[in-house]
């Protein structure tokens, strides 16, 4: 038995994790880190988050003003709190898919928060230390996807060339098993750790710091982010008790009609029945919290599409 239904969608969320269309909002008002997230929740979502470049851009657009403001990023440093990320936006880092080299990681340095990569083996080392470097480029230029610096950078700066002349530092371990990868000696890879968090409870690893210090764990009370809109955007630390202005950030309700046919495997189960498909309803509703994205579903019964008909289909992008 079968039958078709439209299923009304209405999400406060995007399916799709490079596609997040936030919308930020500017407020001018100073205030201290915590005054400002509380602002952002009773009134917007929260404070601004940053999921990757677009997002960096479309934050500095939103305002014309050029001043340091909060962002939703919080340290709570102490070395157990210290997580491992790769550099490039959308890669989940997994503890049980590494190469490490016999002994590491061990903070032999002092705070190691970055990563050495030699003959396939990791390395942690401090982030301040200079080495050469290899760079993703996900539209191959030259013809090529991975490109060795054979000039010495700091981890940060290395990241900031890699996003400025080509994609990111190489990241994941498909793109390290490269031939063109496996040989290199002594380099950065994009893999780092650092104690920050997003104020919403998101994970995204996308940093855009300015200096090297804000990737070594516990300097002092600087444990507040804030955006440096007159130095490109720029991320820095700072005291969460002083006042400043901040963004926050909404994420528009969006509408979507889906055409489901549903069939029933026993065939005593009536598909048009109010309260199986009321049952059916909730049990979609909890397959969308569970992947943590919040809906409200409904029913909407419409006439059969005839097979000659042609369903458009409308592909959601990203605003730059």
């Amino acid at each position: 038995m079968q039958w078709s239904l439209f299923l009304f969608i209405l999400m406060g969320q995007s399916f799709f994790f490079t596609c997040h269309l936030y919308v930020y909002h500017f407020i001018g008002e100073n205030k201290t880190w915590d005054e400002a997230q509380k602002y952002c929740r009773e009134n917007y979502t929260d404070l601004a988050i940053v999921s990757n470049m677009t997002d960096m851009e479309r934050l500095r657009k939103s305002t014309e003003t050029l001043t340091e403001a909060w962002i939703g990023l919080h340290s709570y440093p102490g070395k157990d709190n210290r997580r491992w990320y790769w550099s490039l936006p959308g890669l989940k880092f997994n503890e049980n898919q590494t190469r490490w080299e016999s002994g590491e990681p061990n903070d032999n340095g002092g705070q190691e928060n970055c990563l050495l990569m030699n003959n396939q083996k990791w390395s942690d080392y401090p982030c301040g230390y200079k080495f050469r470097f290899i760079c993703y480029n996900e539209t191959k230029q030259f013809n090529k996807s991975f490109h060795l610096i054979n000039y010495t950078l700091t981890w940060p700066q290395a990241q900031r060339y890699c996003r400025e002349n080509h994609t990111d530092l190489v990241s994941g371990l498909d793109q390290l098993d490269d031939n063109s990868v496996k040989s290199g000696s002594y380099v950065w890879i994009g893999v780092f750790r650092d104690t920050w968090r997003w104020s919403d409870g998101r994970n995204f690893s996308f940093r855009n710091w300015e200096y090297v210090e804000d990737l070594v764990d516990g300097q002092s009370n600087k444990t507040c982010a804030t955006t440096m809109l007159n130095r490109a955007g720029k991320w820095s630390s700072a005291d969460c008790n002083e006042e400043k202005p901040f963004f926050c950030y909404d994420v528009p309700l969006r509408k979507h009609l889906v055409r489901l046919t549903l069939s029933a495997e026993n065939p005593s189960v009536n598909l048009k029945d109010p309260a199986v498909i009321n049952i059916m309803l909730k049990q979609l509703e909890k397959k969308f919290r569970d992947e943590g994205v919040s809906v409200k579903l409904s029913w909407r019964k419409l006439p059969e599409i005839q097979n000659n008909t042609k369903e458009a289909q409308r592909e959601e992008q990203c605003a730059p």
